[in-house]
């Protein structure tokens, strides 16, 4: 709908579309994409409609004339759009990271639609396109969080025994063991040797680069501020934990802890307990190595503390005030990722242990406590499970909030028992169809029992709807078979 310039695209998949993507069902698709896309469409367009935005109407006066060998120009499209989204980690055909003919294929077929009546095809010399070294990081970091197949399988069901335990990617400043001496990691390992240097030249590790650098370098970008992968860190970074969402139970933050932070942190005070004793002995030189280093330790040891104290609060009470604008949780509840509620809602409510590497979600939170204006997110989950009243006595003037939450029937018994009979329409989801939520059954019987009159009513509007819609189905019917006798006359 806007754009400097008209053009259309083949929807590879059924999908759900709406007017700022208006699509066209024609019955030769490789005709139709060639021709909306060709020179002369596209001119007779702009001319049509010299503004930025493209109306059905505009479309629907475009005329209509043939593109020579259009379904070998489609097919030669095709092909090389599935090679480019293989390679696009974003992409539901991802396989592995590669180079992209996607550019050139484009070129091509555009020479291709717009050539002369009569010339053959333009000779087609695909060129690859390099993929950028980070594509392959990112996609090393799947593999060992357990989201790809190591041998370009693409996005698993469910992760290897190979991956990483819990979906934990976890990263230590401090020196000691962490996650990357885990096997899992090896592709890791691979990728950093063989492209660290153009992808951090100013000489980072590894280890630096993930706790420090990916997340905003890459991972946010790639997935468009909606990451699949949290990076729960510390508040001077010295400390991250790369968590996979896909991976997440209800017990990731305990695990976390148990495996990872307090170890950590009990090894970081056994070095401060040696460093002590280290500081009163040996020469001057040994005694100054020792301050130095327990001056360092100290710190990450504070700061590690401090980290568990967020992932603790968290876990079993829920976030803080992100301000002085926000008001405190109304209950404490344990968290819980549900993906229903999306990225922006799950990354909300765990915005102290990612404001280090993500400021967003701290505004987030405060925007689903505050719960105003198009900001209301007491559709979540989430909100029901730190605003449990708040949203309660919503769902009771809220019929759609009602669904969301599942008590629907609870507050709103004869809109479900009418929406119930809706659905059951032949023509709908059928007549085994149930609105099923807790009770459902209980308030379905009540209603039926307490208010037959009010059920004999909705009964008798549906079968009137029904009757209605089939009526003018017969008649739509009946109109298009006499256009189309007149148009045989014609």
């Amino acid at each position: 709908m806007i754009g400097s310039s008209f053009i259309a695209r083949a929807h590879r998949y059924r999908s759900v579309f709406e007017v700022m993507g208006s699509s066209v069902f024609p019955t030769d698709i490789p005709q139709a994409l060639c021709l909306m896309n060709s020179a002369l469409a596209r001119q007779v367009m702009e001319s049509l409609n010299p503004s930025v935005h493209f109306q059905v109407g505009d479309v629907n006066r475009l005329p209509l004339f043939p593109i020579e060998s259009a379904d070998a120009i489609v097919a030669r499209l095709d092909e090389a759009f599935t090679q480019h989204e293989q390679a696009r980690e974003t992409s539901v055909e991802f396989r592995r990271p590669g180079p992209s003919p996607w550019r050139t294929a484009q070129e091509w077929a555009q020479r291709a639609v717009d050539r002369a009546h009569g010339e053959p095809l333009p000779a087609h010399e695909p060129t690859l396109d390099p993929e950028p070294p980070l594509d392959h990081l990112s996609y090393a970091l799947g593999v060992a969080l357990g989201r790809f197949g190591a041998q370009g399988e693409g996005i698993l069901e469910q992760a290897p025994d190979t991956a990483l335990p819990n979906g934990i990617l976890f990263l230590s400043a401090a020196g000691g063991p962490d996650s990357l001496e885990h096997p899992a990691t090896h592709p890791l390992h691979e990728t950093w040797q063989k492209y660290g240097k153009t992808i951090a030249p100013k000489t980072l590790e590894l280890r630096d680069y993930l706790r420090t650098k990916f997340f905003p370098d890459d991972h946010l970008k790639r997935y468009e501020k909606r990451p699949i992968y949290f990076p729960l860190t510390s508040e001077k970074k010295s400390f991250v934990a790369w968590c996979s969402i896909h991976r997440w139970t209800d017990s990731t933050l305990q695990v976390l802890l148990a495996d990872h932070l307090q170890p950590e942190a009990g090894r970081l005070k056994a070095e401060l307990a040696d460093l002590a004793e280290a500081r009163t002995t040996g020469d001057r030189s040994t005694q100054a190595r020792a301050q130095g280093r327990f001056t360092e330790v100290q710190a990450l040891y504070e700061e590690m503390l401090t980290f568990i104290r967020a992932v603790q609060e968290i876990a079993e009470k829920g976030a803080p005030p992100a301000g002085p604008k926000c008001p405190p949780r109304e209950a404490d509840a344990r968290f819980a990722m549900d993906l229903d509620d999306g990225v922006m809602i799950n990354s909300a409510a765990l915005w102290p242990l990612l404001q280090p590497q993500w400021k967003d979600p701290a505004t987030w939170w405060t925007e689903l406590c505050t719960a105003k204006g198009r900001k209301d997110y007491d559709w979540a989950h989430l909100a029901k499970r730190y605003f449990p009243s708040r949203v309660e006595s919503k769902c009771q003037s809220d019929p759609s909030l009602a669904v969301a939450h599942g008590c629907f029937w609870k507050y709103h018994p004869e809109k479900a028992y009418q929406w119930e009979l809706r659905l059951q329409a032949p023509d709908e989801l059928g007549p085994d169809f149930r609105l099923d939520e807790p009770g459902s059954d209980a308030y379905r019987a009540d209603l039926e029992a307490r208010h037959a009159s009010k059920v004999r009513e909705l009964r008798e509007a549906e079968e009137k709807r029904r009757a209605r819609k089939a009526d003018k189905a017969e008649e739509e019917g009946l109109e298009l078979e006499f256009d189309e006798d007149e148009a045989e006359e014609d």
